[in-house]
Parts: structure tokens; sequence; C-alpha cells
């Protein structure tokens, strides 16, 4: 098959971090793969990668970036496009009036409300089949744009590649002196974009009450984004000790997860989180809000993770002051989460739904 994968992500984490496994599995497995980014950052993470991708011009739907994304659909002689934002549904609509490619929305639109204009209705009405990745983002979809519940659906949840995510503990033993973390110091990470909606003062509020109580705790802020500065502030402003490291690739993301006791997603919203799994993957054990589809990936008896109540600190200091006390439990739900990874959400799987679901759309067995 010859795919053109669209996204308008902004960054590596989310909806970046999937369009590089989907492109890297269909790639391996003989398909003919281009990637099409907006930004920068996204564009180099992936060419570091050795994947096929080009960036489009302009941030708006123009004639100008139009006439790109059909040169590139024509290059690749695309039977289908798999686009993931509004935007990118947009453009996908406009530049296969020219090039006949069916258009596959993988639903996406888990951080704000859709828009309910006649003309987005109209671009809706290209879309041949959707992808998603949760029942509830499915929900969701069906219940903002109705339209989509008469096109071809398939529910395929991020995959994750547990040989890359496996706990490594000379690494995380790195990991904390390089931060002069002492061995015996409790450490709870969260990897997140540091943006709205992530909860991470929740998790902050959360995590200083714990500290106060005399556990020798440090929280470790894995990501970046706008709300960087303004976290450091209300961190400062706190006896909590707080470590914020950046974005990490993935070699590093794993020394961090190795590093860690406990960890903690604290979002107010969420479609799959592969935060989540990539700790389920290390066996780490995971408290997590119940927002979204977060509980498909966790499990929801406890055996597995925890969940509590999104934006409540007070549920989640509780959560993790019985987990910090219990080393026990954090080690069995770990390896409970490692194992449900393993045979629920292997990467394998993933790629599996992709190429048969792509396969299906545009006219092959599959």
């Amino acid at each position: 098959m010859k795919i053109v994968l669209l996204t308008s992500a902004k960054g590596w984490r989310g909806s970046g971090v999937s369009y590089a496994k989907i492109a890297a599995g269909l790639l391996d497995r003989g398909h003919d793969i281009r990637i099409v980014t907006a930004v920068p950052r996204l564009t180099d993470r992936l060419a570091d990668m050795q994947l096929p991708v080009t960036q489009l011009p302009g941030r708006n739907t123009g004639a100008r970036t139009v006439w790109a994304l059909m040169r590139i659909l024509r290059q690749v002689g695309a039977e289908a496009i798999l686009a993931d934002t509004p935007r990118d549904v947009r453009l996908s609509a406009y530049a296969t009036l020219l090039h006949r490619a069916r258009i596959i929305y993988r639903y996406n639109l888990g951080y704000r409300r859709p828009r309910s204009r006649s003309l987005d209705s109209l671009f809706l009405s290209r879309v041949a089949a959707c992808f998603f990745q949760s029942r509830y983002i499915r929900s969701e979809a069906f219940a903002h744009a109705p339209r989509l519940r008469h096109v071809t659906s398939r529910r395929i949840p991020n995959g994750y590649d547990t040989t890359a995510f496996a706990r490594d503990p000379a690494a995380g033993r790195a990991f904390r002196a390089r931060h002069d973390i002492a061995p015996e110091t409790v450490v709870v990470l969260t990897s997140a974009k540091l943006e709205g909606n992530k909860g991470h003062d929740v998790a902050i509020e959360a995590l200083d009450r714990v500290s106060r109580q005399g556990l020798d705790l440090v929280y470790v802020i894995c990501g970046n984004g706008a709300l960087e500065k303004e976290l450091r502030g209300l961190a400062a402003d706190r006896p909590l000790r707080t470590v914020f490291t950046g974005l990490l690739d993935t070699r590093d993301i794993v020394a961090a997860l190795s590093a860690a006791d406990l960890v903690v997603h604290p979002s107010l919203r969420e479609i799959f989180p592969n935060a989540v799994g990539e700790a389920m993957s290390c066996g780490c054990a995971v408290i997590a809000t119940d927002a979204g589809g977060t509980g498909e990936l966790l499990g929801t008896d406890g055996s597995t993770g925890v969940l509590v109540p999104p934006g409540e600190p007070d549920a989640l200091a509780e959560a993790v002051r019985l987990l910090v006390m219990d080393r026990g439990l954090r080690e069995e739900i770990g390896a409970a989460a490692r194992r449900r990874i393993e045979e629920e959400f292997p990467l394998s799987r993933m790629i599996d739904g992709y190429e048969s679901g792509l396969a299906r759309v545009v006219g092959r067995r599959g």
C-alpha cells in the first residue's frame, strides 16, 4: 500500500509518537509510507529516526499548503491519507479533489470540543473511515459529529514496544545519580506535556501533602510545554523537591521510569495515553485519573494500576501515600501492568490493526 500519514501535531509526544510507530511498523512490512508534518521540531525528530518525512509550508489551510500536500500525494501515488486533526481533514479534503486518495480520520480530538460549522460537516462527508484509539473517543466522536456514525470505523488501541520500554536498573541508578537523588528517596514521576488539562498542579499539591507527612520524596516531571515557567513557580513555593527534566528521548525516559518508584498521571482528559502505556511497559505502578480512555489502558479493577477521580488532590495524595508505604504492592501492580501490555497492547497488534484497516479502505485484502 501507498499511504500518507498527515499530522498537525506541535511536538513529539502524543500523535508524534503514535505516527512514528505506525510508519515504522508499516515500512517494516513493505508498504510505501510518507509522514507529512507541520512543525520543524516534529519533522526533525522523525528524520533523526530515519523515517520518511516531509514538512508542509505554513500552518493554515491556504492554497500553498494544499498544493504542497497534493504534490506529495502524487509523488507517493497515495491510495489513502491518514488524517489526525480537523485541520488535517480539511487539508486532505481539498488535496484529494485532484488526487483521489481515500481519507481516513484518526479521530484525535480529545483536547477540545469540535466546531459545529456546516463547512466542517462538508469536510467530514469526504471521510471514508474512522480509526479510534479507545471506546471513549469513539463515543465522543459520534456524539459531537453524528455524521461519522455512518462511515466505516475501527478501534485500534495504541501498542507498546516492550523491548524498548523495559525496566533497566542500571540506567535508573544513573538517572538518580545525575539528578542527585539518593537511592532511598522515593521517586514519583509524571511524563506529560506541560500544558493545560494535564493536571501537574493537582499532582504538585497532592505530593506536597504527602511529603509534609515526613516521607523522603521527590517529584520528577518529564516533558516540556507552555506552562513550564508557571509550574516551576508553583513547585518553588512548596517544600516538595521537584525536578524538571525537559523532554526526554526514549533511552532517557526509560532511565527515568527505571528510577521511579511510582508514576502518577493526573491528566484531566485523555484518549489513550502513551505515557501511561510506556510506564506500564517498564513495570511501573501507575496512579492515574479516571479521565477519558485511561481506564481502558490501565484497567479498572486495581490490579494493574490505580484510578482516582480527576482534579482531586486529596484522593491522589491518599493513593500515593498507600503505595509509597507498601513496596510489595507497588511491585505486584507494576509486574501485572507489564503483563497487561504484553497480552493486550503489544506493538505488533497495533500495526496489525492499521495494516488491515487501511487495506480494507483502499480495497486490498486485509
